[in-house]
């Protein structure tokens, strides 16, 4: 009869597999981490969208009592990468301008930011990437939505998200109002 016990080769080979496994899981690690957080940082840019498509569509005053029913929209500026603004066109200029406009600054945590704006890339022929800035305004009673930079309207904007180790993700807004994430 066997003594019921573990020798120490025994012992030496199950740690030996454990210290293997574990640093296997450690080593992905960083890029899991990373991948989460641009994975995040999508949803929660395209949250936003949808949250300024609800308010554009859906009605929602401008301020308690004030009858001003704008379009809202999202600002995403190139100088600012780790960060966008939320808005209410209350103008009705269909753009974004700073002071009274500005319902919220929405940062991007986890060390990932835009790293790109870009417009048209979908269409036959592609338009510019690089852009300084990209403004998305959601305005009643159409479904559509107002993508411009500048001067310039387009069909599809994307906003090119990036992680510090170089994990990407791409929001694609389209004139209809449709978001993907690709």
């Amino acid at each position: 009869m066997g003594n019921g016990g573990f020798t120490i080769f025994e012992t030496i080979v199950v740690v030996g597999i454990m210290v293997i496994v574990a640093s296997l899981i450690l080593a992905n690690y960083p890029g899991f981490n990373e991948r989460l957080g641009v994975r995040r940082a999508t949803e929660e840019i395209v949250s936003s969208v949808r949250q300024a498509q609800a308010y554009g569509l859906g009605v929602k005053e401008s301020g308690t009592g004030s009858g001003i029913f704008p379009g809202y929209g999202l600002y995403f500026q190139s100088t600012s990468p780790s960060s966008y603004i939320f808005f209410a066109d209350r103008n009705g200029n269909l753009q974004y301008d700073a002071g009274g406009e500005k319902i919220s600054e929405i940062n991007i945590t986890g060390g990932v930011q835009i790293s790109d704006l870009c417009a048209n890339q979908k269409q036959a022929v592609a338009g510019p990437c690089g852009l300084a800035n990209l403004t998305a305004i959601y305005l009643r009673p159409q479904p559509q939505v107002t993508l411009k930079s500048g001067g310039f309207s387009y069909a599809d904007i994307e906003i090119k998200v990036r992680g510090s180790r170089g994990t990407t993700k791409t929001i694609i807004l389209w004139l209809s109002g449709q978001v993907s994430i690709e």
